[in-house]
């Protein structure tokens, strides 16, 4: 009798040792990362953030090769104001100090064609008369004709002078502001683009470069983490699988979370897999397991990639 009893206070400790069946489904916490990148290649001028800082929308991350760009714009702006003003004199003619010289031209061939002109008629009275030669009579006509093609070649560059270019002109000219302009605009959009700022406000989880680097055109020179981006990925054996559900909520518990978290599933794989090395436990060990995937209903700040958790999953959904 005395080594029965042995034997069963011996089985009730060997069960008292023995582990609990888990009540919950082990997983991790995951994160996807923004990876920022320059609009294009370049030598980084400044890095403004550290590797752990917190950025809100706006903020300043990096710049990259600032002092060409503004030279750049500077060569631009002054393409456009010259064709601005190439444009403008165009449409308003010749300049008045320019004339005023056409019309001390035109006066002076005016006086001299009267004086041609007086010439010409008292020789053609001698020739009618014979009293001067032929020859006299041409030379005096000759004369008479050249001033007065002068006075007509100057009154209609002094009319001219005081109109608008021709259309051909100036529509060239529109269209070379146009390009200068457009020009302009997209450097001014490519300067504003490799001075970086932040999109959405995260952790500075790593920063790839450092300042008087080069960049190559699309490389990140930064990785940011938003706590909204911020998961948790757990995994669900086959035996339980029909108890989870798309957008149901699931509870997530960790060390030092600072009290459970409610979060939404938002997708559960179609396919089993071993359960990750990270995971890796007695139990879990080499168990086929399905891959299950929660977004939370609050922001997650207080939570990082990799951090081990324990969720719970209500009957009801």
């Amino acid at each position: 009798m005395l080594k029965k009893s042995a034997v069963f206070v011996a089985f009730l400790l060997c069960f008292g040792c023995m582990p609990r069946e888990k009540t919950g489904f082990d997983g991790y916490i995951e994160g996807e990362y923004v990876y920022v990148s320059p609009y294009a290649g370049g030598v980084l001028d400044e890095v403004n953030v550290a590797k752990g800082d917190s950025v809100a929308v706006g903020d300043k991350l990096f710049s990259v090769d600032s002092e060409i760009w503004r030279l750049e714009l500077k060569r631009a702006a002054e393409e456009v104001a010259r064709a601005r003003s190439s444009l403008a004199d165009l449409n308003k003619g010749t300049r008045k100090e320019e004339l005023d010289v056409i019309l001390k031209q035109k006066e002076q061939a005016e006086a001299v064609l009267a004086n041609a002109l007086s010439e010409f008629r008292r020789i053609a009275a001698l020739f009618e008369s014979g009293n001067a030669t032929r020859s006299a009579y041409d030379a005096r006509k000759a004369e008479y004709e050249t001033a007065k093609a002068k006075v007509a070649e100057l009154s209609a560059s002094y009319k001219a002078g005081g109109l608008k270019a021709r259309e051909d002109r100036i529509a060239a000219a529109h269209a070379d502001l146009k390009i200068t302009v457009s020009n302009l605009e997209k450097l001014e959009r490519q300067a504003s683009e490799m001075s970086v700022r932040a999109k959405t406000a995260g952790r500075v989880e790593d920063v790839f470069f450092r300042k008087g680097e080069f960049v190559a055109a699309g490389r990140p020179v930064l990785s940011l983490l938003p706590p909204e981006n911020v998961k948790v990925r757990f995994f669900v054996p086959q035996k339980d699988l029909a108890r989870v559900k798309p957008n149901m909520k699931v509870r997530v518990t960790c060390d030092g979370c600072g009290g459970d978290r409610l979060a939404e599933v938002v997708f559960i794989s179609g396919k089993a897999e071993y359960t990750p090395p990270v995971i890796y436990s007695v139990e879990s060990r080499q168990k086929l397991v399905f891959m299950v995937e929660a977004v939370f209903e609050n922001k997650a700040e207080n939570l990082h990639p990799g951090q081990p958790v324990t969720v719970e999953i209500g009957e009801n959904g």
